[in-house]
């Protein structure tokens, strides 16, 4: 089955730090989305929005439902729980205050964990997550594990500060999932390619603003955005292509970076 993974749009009305059309970034990416073969499953890791205001979720429901594709959606540190909920209310929420989902499709199911720790940037792997992990993973079928903030360093000291706490907590669980395949992630706004607890680990980019791969403070670099394309074979394997947001007029050059407040 083919997943494609987007993270970090950030929509809002305003332009990102004043510079990033976040909203235009998301559209090359849909673009190509549009272009391609039909994925069984469009996956945005969190971040979706810049605010968490309903007119932002209210834009991206509006591009989403002009896809005719299955979508979910993860939350991240931008995101707003409730108003999440009020305006994708038919999204398979989780009960309780966490916008976890399962997602089965073909062969394999996605469990998406909400790590969101309200009013922080860093998230958290904490009893609640694991109470619904443990409900919702099944017992034969092949699971690939998706949240916002990864649970893993990924050397950019800024980042690794606000990444997902409770990583031992997580990785016992793992230890006694073997169906577990693989861990996707978002909130870096770069590639990242590893491994946590025994499994491969990716970290999506975003479509719009990168983070600058710098020690110091977090910054964002105007380098090309983009969004990842995972070829899974339950039980298998799981293959990931990096892809540009676009790739015509000039549009993978390189611009200088700016600063930026926070990931």
């Amino acid at each position: 089955m083919r997943i494609i993974q987007l993270s970090d749009l950030h929509l809002g009305g305003e332009p990102l730090y004043g510079l990033v059309d976040t909203l235009a970034a998301f559209d090359r990416v849909l673009h190509r989305v549009r272009s391609s073969e039909p994925p069984d499953l469009l996956l945005i890791t969190g971040d979706l929005v810049a605010h968490g205001d309903r007119d932002e979720y209210r834009l991206l429901r509006d591009r989403l439902d002009s896809l005719s594709l299955r979508y979910a959606l993860v939350p991240g540190n931008h995101d707003d729980r409730a108003a999440l909920r009020a305006v994708f209310g038919d999204q398979a929420w989780s009960g309780g205050s966490l916008c976890c989902q399962r997602i089965d499709v073909g062969d394999g199911t996605l469990l998406l964990l909400d790590t969101v720790v309200p009013g922080e940037e860093w998230g958290e792997v904490a009893a609640a997550q694991l109470d619904w992990l443990e409900d919702a993973c099944p017992e034969r079928r092949p699971v690939l594990l998706a949240q916002h903030q990864p649970p893993f360093a990924v050397g950019i000291a800024g980042l690794d500060a606000i990444r997902c706490r409770g990583e031992q907590l997580l990785a016992q669980w793992l230890a006694s999932h073997a169906a577990v395949e693989a861990v996707l992630c978002g909130h870096v706004h770069r590639f990242v390619s590893t491994s946590f607890a025994g499994r491969p680990a990716i970290v999506a980019p975003s479509p719009a603003q990168q983070v600058a791969l710098q020690d110091g403070p977090l910054a964002f670099s105007r380098e090309p955005g983009g969004y990842l394309c995972h070829d899974w074979l339950p039980g298998e394997r799981l293959l990931t292509h990096y892809l540009p947001a676009e790739t015509e007029n000039g549009h993978l050059s390189g611009h200088q970076a700016g600063s930026a407040a926070s990931a």
